[in-house]
């Protein structure tokens, strides 16, 4: 992982811009939290990120071009790809030229709607393959109104076509099933991807109307009494509120402590029927199948975990529920991915005076999140595995022989990504290493490494 391969083919049709996006990813990747001043070291340095980022010639779909190629390569070797969709809202502390409404119209700031790529395998973040913004209007219409229209004049429309564009990226030769949150919950989105045999998962809001044997009912009464396909323990996180989500999403995601959780799987195909306010301009019922996760054995004042998953794979056995429920269960790397964007590298707070810039920054600061994303899971999930399945042997006698760096002779990720926070500053009495000590520590393990390959050339 070295950010310059995946910023270095940016095609401006101006190489001075090309080789100055190259240079601003490589001096922000080294301390990404830092702020543009600080970070550029000189006035002249500063003056050129402001200047690059306020050119009408940088584009975001640009700069991200090469960052999408290299992701969909990765994807060719994965194999089995699950694609992550969902939103996140990012505010400004003050009015920026071109800015939208958050959650009222005293708030500033815009939607992004984002597509990563997970390997199913191990659920390792592979890149990212788009992302749509919406800007929202002041006084904007009220929800009536806007469920009338169709989805084509709707913020929903995001979701589809992101998934569209997904598929575009990957081709052919890559599988790839599309995975969303509640959020995504729509009679039309279901309708317009099942109509293009696009792969899904959607976890479900609303108990939906359905057809069964004795007439109407809901997806709740089909599923009721359905044999278990599958049990599962899992370990479930903590969770705790965030201090400015809305009470939706509060209630939503309320408060959890860590807990193992012994879960029962069910499944079953449902004909859901067409909402009354939608018209015929969607078909009139639609064939899915359905899978229900849900706790058992729940202690007293513990909400369980259930979740209805509406999906166009297969439900027939066993192992196809498995791999529903896993693919949903690698939904959770794109909240860390925005962790990344907003902690990591601190997004939020850029002092950019316009939405041009302030999106070209979005553009540069993705492949970012996505390596620091990367680099934090590697010292989590793959922690016992041998060092040398991530770290060439370059790097990893280097790290061995840095004199501030105390690194076995066959270390695991674990022990080399702790190597690695160390020379990014971090101090082992603080616990795990977080977004800025990885991010630090890589970059200059990347510098030594280019340092020793020259030495090694002469």
């Amino acid at each position: 992982m070295d950010i310059r391969g995946e910023v270095d083919t940016a095609d401006f049709g101006d190489k001075r811009l090309s080789k100055r996006l190259v240079r601003l990813a490589e001096q922000i990747a080294k301390a990404p939290d830092r702020s543009f001043p600080k970070a550029a070291g000189s006035d002249a340095a500063l003056e050129a990120t402001y200047r690059f980022l306020g050119n009408e010639a940088v584009t975001p779909e640009v700069v991200l071009v090469p960052h999408v190629r290299a992701t969909v390569s990765r994807c060719a070797s994965a194999g089995a790809v699950v694609v992550a969709h969902d939103s996140s809202e990012f505010r400004f502390s003050s009015e920026r030229e071109g800015l939208g409404r958050i959650a009222g119209d005293t708030t500033h700031g815009f939607l992004g709607h984002f597509a990563l790529a997970v390997a199913a395998r191990d659920r390792a973040p592979l890149g990212m393959l788009g992302i749509e913004t919406v800007f929202r209007e002041r006084g904007g219409r009220t929800a009536r109104h806007r469920e009338r229209r169709p989805m084509e004049d709707k913020e929903s429309r995001r979701w589809v076509d992101l998934v569209r564009r997904a598929d575009a990226e990957l081709g052919e030769g890559v599988s790839a099933v599309h995975v969303m949150d509640r959020e995504a919950d729509g009679y039309e989105l279901f309708a317009a991807l099942a109509s293009e045999n696009r792969r899904f998962v959607v976890r479900l809001q609303f108990d939906r109307a359905t057809e069964t044997a004795l007439g109407r009912g809901r997806i709740s009464d089909v599923l009721r009494g359905k044999r278990a396909l599958l049990t599962r323990q899992v370990a479930l996180s903590a969770r705790s509120p965030q201090r400015r989500d809305p009470p939706s999403r509060a209630k939503k995601h309320p408060y959890r402590r860590e807990r193992s959780a012994t879960l029962s799987v069910t499944a079953c195909s449902v004909t859901i029927l067409r909402p009354s306010h939608l018209g015929a301009r969607v078909p009139e019922r639609l064939r899915l199948n359905v899978v229900r996760v849900r706790e058992k054995n729940v202690g007293r004042g513990i909400d369980p975990v259930e979740w209805r998953l509406v999906t166009t794979e297969p439900v027939e056995t066993a192992e196809d529920v498995a791999a529903i429920v896993d693919a949903y269960r690698a939904r959770w790397v794109i909240e860390e991915f925005f962790r990344a964007l907003k902690q990591g590298c601190a997004y939020e707070k850029r002092q950019l005076e316009s939405k041009h810039a302030l999106l070209n920054a979005l553009a540069v600061f993705t492949p970012i999140a996505w390596q620091l994303l990367a680099l934090r899971q590697l010292s989590r999930d793959d922690a016992d595995l041998p060092a040398d399945r991530v770290l060439s042997p370059l790097k990893l006698m280097l790290l061995q022989r840095h004199p501030d760096v105390k690194l076995r002779e066959e270390p695991t990720i674990r022990d080399a990504m702790f190597a690695v926070a160390k020379l990014g500053g971090h101090i082992k009495n603080n616990g795990e290493p977080g977004w800025q000590v990885l991010g630090r520590g890589y970059e200059d393990l990347l510098l030594l490494e280019r340092g020793a390959a020259l030495a090694l050339r002469m």
